[in-house]
């Protein structure tokens, strides 16, 4: 399995947690798509991308949903065009509520995505205006509904959990969730950073982060009302109305697989090899105008392929496979880290997968907020 990541680094406005690459200045959006065109016709060139089948599209940003119809088009049907991708088998590209039209559905629809991901965060107008978003609750809820009525049977919905409270807002914003027409949830954690509004604010002493106690209590909520619905929790930030439901493309970075990032900012793997784009509108734009990719690879040896196979394994239902590692990347975790592995069996941070027995070990959902945590004591150093 491989998959196609195309960021558009462009917002119309920011919102004040994120640090992302981005740029709210829209006047250079017709010359990033030229020189994203340019990015995909030096890049099907390379003999790392140019033998490999494409299953899997996806559009994140900033913004993708700012560019027009007419753009998205010509992005898509130059990858086609140009990379082996057959039939894709998931299309998605990421959509604000407030950009969600019938006009604006018909054309995604047109260019050729069959899955929405939409940037709700939360249906407190509260909690949205303090974030900075531009949308309601309200706004958000008619996105969906819209989105179900043009044919799009593949929705999901992002949120963030640990913002201020508002009268019972996370409980409600997740009940609301579980009852829409969607098939996928995506819950991330509000992080405070340095080169945000809020991490000014919370350095002023103006804003507060939320105690860990709330967080977690805010994930559990989550992980008990999404389970009381049916949805299937098959990675610690992302929930499935079934398998059918599931990200194929998210999933693939979780499994190793090669992806491709093409834009400003995006990064990608192949063979061993992770390469990441200048973060940096300009500079990119102005290398693509000349016929060079603006980019820095990195060479992983084994023992960094293991750790990150471990690393994403357990952030999935499914575990890791610890035999598996050792016959792929010469590296046993579990051995490598005996008594550390052994204090997280023994903690229940670890617990032998029952449907695939022997060395596969998962981390339970209890556990997956120190995922990380476990994650990195088993590292191979």
């Amino acid at each position: 399995m491989s998959g196609i990541y195309v960021h558009v680094p462009f917002c119309r406005t920011a919102c004040h947690y994120c640090d992302f690459h981005f740029s709210t200045s829209l006047l250079k959006i017709d010359s990033y798509v030229e020189a994203l065109l340019k990015d995909v016709e030096l890049r099907c060139k390379n003999p790392d991308w140019g033998g490999l089948e494409f299953q899997t599209l996806y559009f994140g940003g900033g913004t993708p949903s700012v560019l027009s119809s007419d753009a998205l088009k010509a992005i898509v049907a130059k990858i086609s065009e140009s990379f082996k991708t057959n039939v894709f088998l998931e299309t998605t590209i990421e959509v604000n509520p407030e950009d969600v039209t019938r006009q604006a559905l018909e054309g995604w629809r047109i260019a050729g995505f069959n899955r929405l991901s939409i940037g709700v965060q939360s249906f407190c107008d509260a909690q949205l205006k303090w974030m900075n978003r531009k949308h309601s609750g309200k706004e958000a809820l008619a996105a969906v509904a819209l989105a179900k009525d043009a044919g799009f049977e593949r929705i999901s919905i992002d949120l963030i959990y640990g913002l201020p409270q508002f009268d019972m807002a996370w409980e409600q914003t997740v009940d609301i969730a579980l009852g829409l027409p969607i098939d996928h949830i995506s819950c991330y954690a509000l992080t405070v950073e340095p080169k945000t509004v809020l991490g000014s604010r919370v350095a002023k002493g103006l804003e507060t982060e939320m105690p860990d106690e709330r967080v977690e209590k805010d994930y559990r909520y989550i992980c008990d009302a999404a389970n009381s619905k049916g949805f299937d929790h098959y990675e610690v930030s992302n929930w499935a109305r079934g398998k059918s439901g599931r990200a194929i493309h998210n999933t693939g970075y979780w499994s190793g697989d090669p992806y491709l990032g093409l834009g400003a900012g995006s990064h990608g793997f192949v063979g061993g090899k992770r390469y990441a784009v200048v973060s940096n509108n300009p500079k990119y734009i102005a290398a693509l105008n000349a016929d060079k990719l603006p980019l820095t690879e990195e060479v992983l040896s084994n023992r960094d392929r293991c750790n990150e196979s471990l690393m994403t394994g357990l952030r999935t239902a499914s575990g890791v496979n610890f035999e598996d590692l050792e016959k792929r990347w010469g590296h046993n975790p579990a051995k490598h880290n005996q008594a550390l592995f052994n204090k997280w069996v023994l903690e229940g941070g670890l617990v032998q997968d029952s449907q695939n027995p022997g060395s596969v070990f998962r981390i339970p959902e209890a556990k997956w907020l120190i995922g990380d945590r476990i994650a990195s004591d088993l590292f191979v150093t």
